[in-house]
């Protein structure tokens, strides 16, 4: 494969290999990655960016004309994923600094026990897959790709995983706080 140009990769690919797209898109990786860091301003973001503009072009290639340049229409992928994944970033964003300051004004346990105390509780109704991948990635800090690996799990999986493992625990927590909260179970719901 190291002497085939990257049209001829990409003509492979097209036919459903893999290892040819491999090969086509492994020399734009650091280009990728450069890119979607500087939009996303997170390292970890921008990994899982690169990995989910690799699943989309793969899926797509088929929509890549002959006569277009392959990293530019890699990088309008990456470039659409990274201001979506910058967006959703931002809507987390107010509700992390709210807690952090909280957190500074009254740094004592009573202050942010309820919130602390309720997600203990809810981690442990998970699953024993879904409380794993969610304590490696927030509280060990690994990132997608790493998890991969060691869940044996691709990476579409993995993101449905935690993500509908965030939904659990959103609305387990704030059941939880409702329920220890009497004005909040006086209101209609």
């Amino acid at each position: 494969m190291g002497s085939e140009s990257e049209d001829d990769l990409i003509e492979r690919a097209k036919s459903g290999d893999a290892a040819a797209y491999e090969a086509a898109l492994s020399p734009h990786l650091p280009m990728l990655l450069a890119y979607s860091r500087s939009i996303c301003g997170d390292h970890h973001m921008a990994e899982d960016v690169v990995q989910e503009t690799a699943l989309i072009g793969f899926r797509n290639l088929n929509h890549l004309f002959a006569e277009a340049d392959f990293a530019g229409w890699l990088k309008a992928i990456a470039r659409r994923q990274s201001l979506a994944a910058r967006r959703k970033s931002a809507r987390l964003h107010p509700m992390v600094e709210e807690s952090i300051e909280e957190a500074y004004r009254d740094p004592s346990p009573q202050s942010v026990s309820p919130e602390r105390a309720a997600l203990a509780e809810c981690l442990q109704l998970l699953s024993d897959r879904a409380g794993s991948v969610i304590r490696a990635h927030y509280f060990d800090g690994a990132a997608i790709r790493e998890m991969t690996a060691r869940f044996n799990l691709n990476p579409n999986t993995l993101k449905t995983i935690l993500f509908r493992a965030r939904q659990a625990l959103e609305h387990c927590v704030q059941r939880q706080i409702r329920s220890e909260d009497p004005q909040t179970m006086e209101r209609p719901v």
